[in-house]
Parts: structure tokens; sequence; C-alpha cells
């Protein structure tokens, strides 16, 4: 591709307007998570205290339900690290997920242990029906045991209470309140989202719990990641790149949405920088719809409606940068280093699990110094490569 100029924009500070809704945003996030945890903590008064068993015994377990009821990308794929522990250490056991993310069927197909995702409306057309058609669905199995992975769902924690299930694991916490026969304290210290349920099972089992080992995967099959690679060779045709310039792409995703948005003069000084100091370097960007414009038309551009299938194509990238958003932690389950920009959230919470992974805040570096950060990570994947 040769080195791309004439890129060049200041990143001006958001308007009074951008920070007011930003605001506003973060308010009525906080009030909704308060709300449900006043509600947990009415709910677990009224009910009273409940007794719960010690551990759970593997052999005894033959039949698992998993209740995440959220319809975000994210939280799906943070069950994944779960998913391949119940495996691990109840490997004779199958295993249900109650999800609501309208993909989640598709996006963990290939999970070992994995018999069916029962899956949950999260909006649209018929919700109450489609719901109580999931519920029904839920109902006609019995389990050995359920699990309610995380401290604060209350729709995971409806349908725990509704399932047949000989045993239900979850949190103890002040606003729990479903029918547990097993319970763990939460942890004392702040723990990524896709850990905290791996710790929580492990503490049930009686097992040694290292979240060093822990990653996000979709187990990819050979054939789907050769049609990622496919993928973006067609689109480096499009802008007239040859097939082995996709050893040099560098995969991003630039539209993250409310306070997670980050401007498109942004992007302009990013690029700017990092093709100055790495001008042969193709960048692809991946587009959130067919109708997106990309951030800059001279680059190579494609969209991918499948989660999985999209996730291969950024597996045949060399490195990958995007907001806190879902191609971020679809990135992070893959080989490829993901660097991944945080304004608002917490990446304790919410980060890429990867030791190649990096995670950068948007409030404290400059474009520029954000390039050369990716640029030493570049150069990194590209010794280990050559090793």
């Amino acid at each position: 591709m040769g080195r791309i100029s004439g890129i060049h924009a200041s990143v001006p500070r958001p308007g009074l307007g951008r920070r007011l809704r930003l605001f506003g945003r973060s308010f009525s996030q906080g009030l909704r998570r308060n709300s449900r945890w006043a509600f947990g903590r009415a709910v677990a008064g009224l009910v009273g205290p409940r007794k719960a068993a010690g551990e759970l015994v593997a052999s005894q377990i033959s039949t698992v339900l998993v209740c995440r009821i959220n319809g975000r990308m994210g939280n799906t794929v943070f069950l994944t690290p779960l998913v391949r522990r119940i495996h691990d250490l109840i490997p004779h056991a199958t295993i249900d997920l109650a999800l609501a993310y309208p993909y989640a069927g598709e996006l963990m197909q290939t999970m070992p242990g994995l018999r069916r995702v029962i899956a949950f409306p999260h909006k649209g057309p018929r919700l109450v029906r489609r719901y109580w058609a999931a519920l029904r669905a839920l109902r006609r199995e019995r389990y050995d045991v359920a699990i309610d992975p995380v401290p604060e769902s209350t729709s995971g924690r409806i349908v725990m209470a509704l399932c047949h299930s000989r045993y239900r694991l979850g949190f103890a916490t002040g606003s729990q309140w479903a029918p547990l026969t097993h319970t763990v304290p939460e942890p004392i210290e702040i723990m990524h989202q896709a850990l905290s349920p791996v710790f929580l099972l492990s503490r049930a089992l009686g097992t040694p719990y290292d979240p060093r080992s822990l990653t996000l995967s979709l187990f990819l099959q050979a054939e789907e990641l050769q049609r990622g690679r496919d993928a973006i060779s067609q689109a480096l045709a499009a802008k007239s790149l040859p097939p082995q310039a996709l050893e040099r792409t560098f995969g991003f995703f630039a539209h993250a949405t409310a306070h997670k948005t980050i401007e498109r003069s942004w992007w302009s000084a990013f690029w700017a920088a990092f093709l100055e100091l790495q001008p042969d370097a193709i960048p692809v960007e991946f587009l959130p719809s067919p109708q997106t414009p990309p951030t800059d038309a001279r680059f190579a551009s494609l969209h991918i409606p499948s989660p999985r299938a999209l996730t291969a194509a950024i597996a045949a990238t060399h490195l990958f940068i995007s907001a806190d958003t879902g191609p971020m932690h679809l990135a992070s389950s893959t080989d490829v280093p993901t660097i991944a920009l945080f304004r608002a959230s917490n990446p304790t919470l919410y980060g890429p699990l990867k030791p190649s992974d990096l995670v950068l805040n948007l409030a404290e570096l400059t474009p520029q110094q954000i390039a050369r950060r990716c640029h030493e990570r570049w150069n990194e994947r590209a010794a280990v490569a050559v090793n």
C-alpha cells in the first residue's frame, strides 16, 4: 500500500453538550444499577436468610445450566472461560446456556461440552410471548446444577428461580434472593467479569482458582479461519492491494456508541502518527453496518454481520485496535494482540484478557502516544512471527 499521507487532524476537547450527555448516561446507568441492588435487598429482606450447603460434588453433576440473561455481546463472550472450566472439571457433563444475546447460539456453538443455547428475547416484537416460549423450553429439562454467574443480575435470578434444578449456585450478596442451595462469598478484590464466574465455580467445587490461565475463546474451526482470511483478502483486492498485504493488516473498529464513542478526528490523528512510524502497515476498518461510511475512504473496509465470521476475519489481522465494545472482546478471543481504548468503563472489569493485549486510557494519552504504543506491539508481534 505504501505510505498514506495527508492525514492531519487535531483532536478537540468534547463540547459542553456532549460532556453533559455523557454525564447523563453515566448517571442513568448508575441509577439502574442502584435500583437493581435496592430491589434485590428488598426482596432478600422479605424472603429472609437461606441456608446453603458446602461444596458441590463433581461426580454428582451430569447436566449444568448457566443463566445469563443479558443482551450484550461482551457479556456473552465473558462466559467462555466458565464454560471451558465446567468442561475441564466435569468433562462428562452437558452444558446448557440460557442467554439473551441475539446471536448467542451461533457465537457459542463450538464451546466444549455445550448441548444447546436457550435464547431469551432481548428486544423486538412479541417480547412476552418469546420469553414464555424460552421459559417453557428451559423448564422441560431437569438439571443437576444451575449457575447464576454474576453477583447482581435480576433477570438471571428470575430464570434461576424458575428452572428445575437439584442444586443452584450463586454469589452470596446482601441483595441475593434467589433460592440457592450453594453459595460463594463475593471476592474481596475487583475481578474481571469473565473471571468471577470461574472463581465462583472453582470455590464451589473446592478446586484451585488460577486466573493466569484464563482467556476468552470461541473455538473457531480451521475452515472458519480460512473464510476470515478470504474476507480480508477480498477487502484488500477492492483497494487493488495484493494478497501478500494480508500479513501487514492493522484491523480497527471505530464506531463505538454512547460514552464509548471515539471522534473521527481522533482516528485521523492516530493513523497519521502510526503510519509515520510504520508506513507499510495496511489499515483495515471493520464497519458495523453496510451503510456506515468508512473513517477514511482510502483504507480497505468490510462489514461482516455474523459475530463468528467477524471474529475469524479479525484473527487474520496482524494487530487490532478498538474502543471498549463488542468487536474488542471478539478480538481478545483470538491470537491477535488487541489494543483496547478505554475512556469511561473500568478495564479491570471489562478489559481484554490475553497477555499480548493492551489497555490504553484515552483520557491520559494523546493519539500520537497511543500510536507509539501500538507500534511497539506491532514490532513485538513481528518478532514473534519471525521466531
